[in-house]
């Protein structure tokens, strides 16, 4: 296994989307409870389309970068198997915008068997602009 940090050429080997619906472009540290992730958002392919003079980076967007930072973690804790996402609870405090340039994912960990759990907080600079909680089974 690869040490992290990790980068986008490195998460080949994980069970994650490819090309541009992979949204993590960096792993920065993977801790015992918990992962710190980054999305690069200047010049990120969504915004072209949501929405044209006014960008905004899709709450699915997020929900969905929150749960590939989750299987990156489960991979990195050795945990085999396709996930499957199966709770997801999300709350969007601010906008996340392409000046930010950097959407980051700090996520803390809970694990009991092939089910991981995370509340993943993201932030564009000081600037909180959600809290997810998601589930992810492992079959």
């Amino acid at each position: 296994m690869i040490e992290a940090p990790y980068s986008r050429a490195e998460l080949a080997g994980v069970y994650l989307p490819t090309g541009p619906m992979l949204l993590i472009d960096r792993v920065v540290e993977v801790q015992e409870d918990g992962i710190h992730c980054e999305l690069d958002l200047e010049s990120h392919w969504v915004f072209e389309h949501h929405f044209p003079g006014d960008p905004i980076f899709p709450a699915s967007l997020m929900i969905e970068a929150a749960g590939q930072a989750i299987a990156i973690w489960c991979w990195h804790e050795g945990i085999a198997g396709k996930p499957r996402l199966a709770r997801v609870k999300a709350a969007m405090e601010a906008e996340a915008r392409p000046d930010a340039e950097v959407l980051v994912l700090r996520a803390r960990m809970r694990r009991r068997q092939n089910i991981c759990a995370g509340e993943v907080e993201l932030f564009c600079g000081a600037q909180r602009v959600a809290v997810i909680e998601e589930t992810l089974a492992f079959v």
